[in-house]
């Protein structure tokens, strides 16, 4: 309901005004009335109006003083000049300031009923995105309080009575709809407009909004009834909340034939608490099912049981890594299985966990061409629609095959690759904490079998090896910079600065600071 002020110094015309029509029956209140343009000013300085109704001429300032006065102090309010036939110029002047109609004297019925019917789609526009941005956040204080009187949100979001908010998302299968309509504008398009037009029904009771990135998605702002029910098969029900929501679902069902999965957020009171609102609403709907298109998930209902182990994401890779393409898609199978039957949310940090665990081996083997993060991405939080598993399935198999077979590839050259892999990573890495074992473990390679290997391929024991590289580095660094030695220690993987210095003066013949003093050119050892 949107409230109006009447400026007219007749206190007759301004009466008739009143009565001229069921204001409420259009969606407006006539709520206020002033004398002159002064009056109308002190009226709006003392609370915003999001709709001006006001004469011409008026004595102590007239309506074009009063509509240029509005233009810089209340820019949001939306005025409306009354006239009569001699004032046209006047009127024109009027329109150039900002004025949104005019309405000719005495006021026609009609002609009032078409500017208010006007611009009320303008207001409702403006106050949807204005639910968005409180929702989000995104107002100043006295901005939001502002907007909130203007757009008749005052119960809403100012009072103690709670609401939630819910965000309805539509799913489309692929055998349903071929090629995915959900990808057309136009079917958007009629999706919001039904969805605008069903909440416009529930009265004061529903607000709503949507967000153009995402026109899959309607959020919903509604009253929470405290009377809470159960219902076996739709989850829980709240009142009004829960009878809105199955109107909603029965309409979408019948006339766009598409489903919905819904998420349901908890109860907040006042517009500070909205974003938690939404964030509630939106994590619900995360855990929606990717096999299971119409379902609606409350934020407090407990979550089941996560199958997407990281014992099944370590099996995968393992596999993936040792080139063993059987078992690494049978692996495979069994994630796309437990990946239908868990929630977006669950699926979604699996496959950021899976796209990280890939990229290590592929940097760890330096496979060209693969770029497991950049092939997953695009399904992250998007893994909702019914077919999009099988294909990040397909996409993630034709990947594993690639690995596999370059895998095998560098298998087959023999174990200097493989070495050479080894003293890459230890190159890398000679800062941390590296023994043979963990190497061993990590490129599976028996420790034993490890240890002969890479003596007969670099001429030296992996510990000696090892040592050389953190001493070359550690010398460096004492000639190249003024690091204290503690630090110098620690950067090249030793536990403590006396053992750095003990080893380092085995090495060397000399302690740390002898050698920093020094600055020997002399040769120092290579590897």
């Amino acid at each position: 309901m949107y409230d109006i002020l009447i400026a007219d110094d007749s206190a007759e015309i301004r009466k008739g005004l009143m009565l001229k029509l069921k204001w409420e029956d259009y969606g407006f209140r006539a709520a206020a009335e002033a004398a002159d343009g002064a009056e109308a000013l002190a009226v709006l300085q003392e609370r915003r109006y999001p709709v001006l109704i006001t004469d011409i001429r008026m004595p102590v300032m007239d309506g074009l003083e009063l509509l240029r006065e509005c233009a810089i102090r209340f820019p949001g309010t939306k005025t409306i000049v009354l006239s009569a036939y001699d004032d046209f110029p006047l009127v024109q002047t009027a329109i150039r300031k900002g004025a949104k109609d005019y309405l000719l004297k005495p006021v026609i019925k009609t002609e009032l009923i078409a500017a208010l019917v006007s611009l009320k789609r303008e207001l409702d526009a403006e106050k949807e995105r204005t639910i968005a941005q409180l929702s989000r956040g995104e107002l100043p204080e006295s901005e939001a309080v502002s907007r909130i009187r203007a757009y008749g949100l005052t119960e809403w979001a100012l009072a103690e009575q709670p609401v939630r908010f819910a965000v309805a998302e539509m799913r489309i299968p692929e055998a349903r709809a071929p090629g995915g309509a959900q990808s057309g504008d136009s079917f958007k398009e009629a999706y919001r407009l039904l969805m605008t037009e069903i909440a416009s029904q529930w009265g004061s009771h529903v607000e709503t909004f949507w967000e153009k990135e995402r026109p899959d998605r309607m959020f919903f702002v509604v009253h929470s009834d405290p009377s809470v029910t159960r219902n076996d098969g739709d989850g829980r029900q709240d009142g009004l909340l829960g009878r809105f929501l199955a109107d909603v679902r029965e309409k979408v069902v019948r006339y766009l034939r598409v489903e919905l999965a819904i998420g349901v957020g908890h109860p907040v009171s006042g517009y500070r608490n909205w974003s938690a609102g939404l964030a509630s609403s939106l994590l619900a709907l995360s855990r929606s099912k990717s096999d299971k298109v119409s379902q609606t998930i409350y934020g407090d209902d407990p979550d089941e049981d996560n199958e997407l182990s990281f014992a099944i994401l370590r099996r995968f890779c393992l596999a993936v890594e040792n080139a063993d393409e059987g078992e690494a898609l049978q692996t495979l199978k069994e994630i796309s299985e437990a990946g239908k039957r868990s929630s977006v949310q669950v699926f979604s940090f699996f496959l950021v966990q899976l796209g990280l665990r890939m990229g290590e081996i592929i940097r760890k083997y330096d496979l060209k061409n693969l770029d497991p993060l950049r092939l997953l991405w695009p399904y992250i939080n998007s893994a909702w629609d019914c077919d999009a598993i099988d294909r990040i399935v397909r996409d993630i198999r034709e990947m594993t095959l690639q690995a596999v077979a370059s895998l095998k590839g560098l298998k087959s050259k023999g174990r200097e690759d493989t070495i050479e892999a080894i003293r890459k990573y230890m190159n890398e890495n000679y800062g941390e904490e590296l023994t043979l074992s963990a190497i061993a473990e990590q490129f599976h390679y028996n420790v034993a079998y490890l240890s002969d290997s890479f003596h007969k391929t670099t001429g030296s024991t992996f510990s000696d090896y090892l040592l050389g590289i953190r001493m070359d580095r550690a010398s460096k660094l004492l000639q190249e910079s003024d690091l204290k030695i503690v630090n110098v220690s620690e950067l090249t993987g030793f536990s403590s600065p006396a053992y750095f210095s003990n080893v380092f003066k085995g090495y060397y013949g000399m302690g740390p600071n002898e050698y920093r003093k020094k600055r020997p050119n002399a040769e120092r050892g290579s590897l």
